[in-house]
């Protein structure tokens, strides 16, 4: 009998129905899941109260608004799909790669020092432009002229040279060779313009003297021409204090050489560190 009955059991398991998959609970839970996460996905990417819609820009003077806006709005739209003849596109503000966009604006507006994207959900995308000040004008061999900043960098190209202002050049080739220079490349060490930016509002503040001209005339010697048109050499050497040549500058200044002598001056040599060295019309005949 219990042979009988195992055989007999095992039969009816066999012809007994399989229950259908529509009818497991982890079927649901899945499907539900995935239900959400399409929907969830969908919302992010297609929702209109998400499509990238406001540009505020803030802190921008020489590069226009507009400009920077279309660049934005160029650089806006990620593709999902492109198949065929299928093209499926986004513009949600959770897509935007303000990576890439930075790097964008930056390369073509060399005026930018730096550029701060902030998202503001839910629809609009923050700009804040930090522009490079300028501290003069750079002139190369040629004549070519840009305004520069602070860390020695070119932009904003200029066809007339302003009547006050600091024109800077220099005679090095070996840093600049004979190629032409572009907006957006360092053409200065910061150091030199430091130095350059430190003569200038020293004379500036403190003796009411323009800096008319700084001419980098190797690694080592800086000549400034000042809007009296006498000039003064400066060391550049490692070695070299720019703070104590400018104490020097102040001393002679302020009383250490008299107006008639300021009046006639040529040049103030500061290079030497224990003195510094006078030229006017008596003593160098008009060297």
């Amino acid at each position: 009998m219990s042979y009988r009955r195992k055989h007999i059991k095992s039969k009816i398991s066999r012809i007994r129905p399989k229950r259908s998959v529509f009818t497991r609970l982890w079927f649901w839970v899945i499907s539900l899941l995935l239900i959400a996460i399409l929907s969830a996905a969908y919302f992010v990417l297609f929702y209109s109260g998400f499509q990238l819609k406001n540009i505020i820009i803030s802190g921008n003077n020489r590069v226009n608004a507009d400009d920077l806006q279309e660049i934005v709005y160029s650089n806006s739209n990620t593709g999902l799909i492109n198949f065929w003849n299928i093209k499926i596109t986004s513009s949600s503000i959770f897509l935007i790669n303000e990576y890439k966009i930075n790097k964008i604006i930056t390369e073509k507006f060399p005026e930018i020092e730096k550029l701060a994207i902030n998202k503001n959900l839910p629809q609009t995308l923050m700009l804040g432009v930090t522009e490079r000040k300028p501290i003069g004008v750079f002139c190369d061999s040629a004549n070519k002229c840009f305004l520069i900043d602070g860390n020695g960098i070119i932009f904003g190209p200029q066809v007339i040279l302003p009547v006050e202002g600091t024109i800077v050049r220099q005679n090095l080739n070996s840093i600049l060779g004979d190629g032409e220079i572009f907006a957006g490349e360092k053409v200065i060490a910061k150091e030199i313009v430091n130095a350059i930016y430190k003569i200038q509002k020293n004379l500036k503040d403190n003796f009411q003297i323009n800096l008319k001209e700084a001419l980098i005339a190797s690694p080592v010697r800086l000549n400034v021409r000042t809007s009296e048109d006498w000039k003064i050499y400066f060391d550049l050497g490692v070695d070299s204090n720019i703070n104590s040549q400018l104490t020097k500058l102040g001393l002679l200044l302020d009383g250490g050489i008299s107006e008639d002598q300021i009046r006639n001056l040529w040049y103030i040599d500061l290079r030497p560190k224990d003195r510094a060295i006078i030229c006017d019309n008596n003593t160098c005949g008009g060297l």
